[in-house]
């Protein structure tokens, strides 16, 4: 699957003031937040900050799961960094100066309903599939039960998913099929491109 320009690199060669803060549409900045950013770039002490991320899952802030201590990179000197290009969730790469970190956090709105959830179960598996066919990887149905109970057991109790109610299970519950998912359309993937092959040498 050939790569694009992250778009986010578009925007950015574009962008003319000094500080860029990249956030998602998922994502809210609130006041706090913006005071601190203010504050930061006043007198800066970094090239970039890395902020703490707060995520919403089906009604509930989720404080456990593997989701306690996210922090992503979202505030940078233009001239100091630009945004990685893979298939899912591109980052940002700091070419040059220090990373410090804000203490506020960006509250992420990932997901705010079942239905959101299982759409992004779909989508997420299928890019997965892609990019880990890309980097060689293979799969089978034995493979994909392990890593999806797997992804079960590490989410809700090493780490303490149990914790977070009745979202923190229904988190780990998605995290497994997500994981479920991606192994299994990997494995059909695998041969889907073998039967193609096949074909094209008839």
């Amino acid at each position: 699957m050939a790569r694009i320009w992250c778009s986010k690199n578009r925007a950015l060669a574009k962008a003319t003031g000094e500080w860029i803060l990249s956030i998602d549409a998922d994502e809210r900045v609130s006041i706090a937040l913006q005071q601190e950013i203010k504050q930061a770039i006043i007198q800066p002490t970094a090239s970039a900050f890395r902020i703490p991320r707060q995520s919403y899952y089906c009604g509930r802030w989720i404080k456990h799961s593997g989701w306690s201590s996210d922090y992503v990179i979202r505030l940078f000197r233009r001239q100091c960094a630009h945004f990685t290009n893979d298939l899912i969730h591109e980052k940002v790469q700091v070419l040059q100066g220090k990373v410090n970190t804000l203490t506020t956090p960006l509250l992420h709105y990932s997901f705010t309903s079942v239905e959101e959830v299982l759409e992004k179960i779909n989508h997420y598996s299928s890019l997965n599939a892609q990019l880990h066919y890309e980097q060689g990887k293979r799969a089978t149905l034995t493979k994909a039960i392990g890593h999806g109970f797997w992804a079960f057991i590490r989410t809700y109790l090493l780490q303490a998913g149990f914790l977070d109610g009745p979202e923190g299970f229904m988190l780990a519950v998605s995290n497994a099929e997500g994981t479920y998912y991606r192994y299994l359309k990997l494995m059909y993937l695998e041969k889907y491109v073998k039967n193609q092959r096949y074909s094209n040498n008839l």
